[in-house]
């Protein structure tokens, strides 16, 4: 009886065998969400990898499952490598392509060498993303994995997705919306020649006359002195205080570094760095609202200012009259 049991074991055992050999070698699954935020925001919580406890589904298998990070933390290259509990076993994760519009990630379960595939697309049309998560695994010729791509990746990769895409949602709809994109860049050595006037920023036209003045005098002296103009003219902004409504402004030219001057025009020095950057469109009289979204954006991402604010005024008002075509960029050095 026990022989003729073993013998009907062995046999469903291969059966089944032969069965997970005719399953698919492979699963893939694609989901989506439509998000009200910018792709920037969703992004940059997929390209940092110390952000995916916030939104990943299988952290919360294993609050105390052990992580370890690569040299990178975020953007091509960032790696961390997990071991927990038996629901996530043990494996590493690399980020194999960084952009605006695509993050990709290849996964290696266990002491597999062969990855699996993670992609993060994102699509904006007007002021929302969509946000679609495509994985792609191969089971190879183990019948036992064909098995539990059957009965086992289904339930949990679509719970996995369903989480995931919530959680990004929720957390991306979450962030403070700015009416301009604003950038974290690096800047330049910049070298000038420059006026200050100390005035109070209250009064918009008397402002822009002051800078009308200055940049006139600026130009005068490098024309004079046949010293070329090696950029777009722009103000340095030193001190802005807000109990007297004053503020401490230096009109500038670029020019080179060895450019001779008159004694009275001193070559100065702007440190390269790094720098928030957002771009305005219109009139000076309206970018207050720019430079409160910078403003905002330093606080919420608990940046530190370091330096003066900068405007550099792209376009010449002398020959586009209509306000609306004015282009100014707006650095915060952080």
């Amino acid at each position: 009886m026990i022989k003729k049991i073993a013998i009907g074991l062995i046999g469903l055992i291969v059966i089944l065998l032969l069965i997970g050999f005719a399953l698919p070698g492979t699963y893939d699954l694609t989901k989506s969400v439509w998000i009200n935020a910018s792709s920037e925001s969703i992004a940059e919580e997929i390209d940092n990898l110390e952000r995916w406890p916030a939104w990943s589904y299988w952290n919360t298998l294993d609050p105390s499952m052990e992580t370890t990070y690569g040299d990178k933390k975020s953007g091509q290259g960032a790696s961390y490598s997990w071991k927990g509990n038996s629901k996530v076993g043990e494996g590493k994760l690399v980020i194999t392509e960084s952009s605006p519009t695509k993050i990709s990630a290849d996964l290696f379960f266990m002491q597999d060498d062969n990855p699996s595939k993670a992609d993060y697309l994102l699509e904006t049309s007007g002021d929302s993303t969509k946000l679609t998560i495509s994985f792609h695994t191969e089971f190879g010729m183990n019948p036992i994995m064909r098995w539990m791509g059957l009965l086992m990746f289904p339930s949990e990769m679509n719970k996995a997705f369903d989480f995931n895409l919530a959680h990004l949602k929720e957390l991306a709809e979450a962030k403070p919306k700015f009416s301009v994109s604003i950038n974290e860049v690096a800047t330049q050595v910049l070298y000038y020649i420059g006026i200050n006037t100390t005035m109070s920023f209250e009064n918009q036209d008397a402002v822009n006359k002051q800078m009308e003045k200055s940049f006139d005098e600026l130009y005068s002296v490098c024309g004079k002195a046949k010293v070329d103009i090696t950029g777009p003219p722009f103000c340095l902004y030193t001190r802005w205080d807000e109990q007297k409504k004053e503020m401490d402004m230096i009109c500038a030219v670029p020019v080179p570094a060895d450019a001779k001057l008159p004694d009275n025009y001193p070559i100065r020095k702007n440190e390269a760095g790094f720098a928030i950057k957002a771009t305005h469109h219109g009139s000076y009289n309206t970018m207050q609202t720019t430079h409160e979204d910078l403003a905002r954006y330093v606080q919420y991402k608990k940046l530190q200012e370091e330096g003066p604010v900068m405007e550099v005024y792209i376009t010449d008002p002398t020959q586009e009259p209509d306000t609306s075509k004015w282009i100014t960029e707006i650095y915060y050095p952080i």
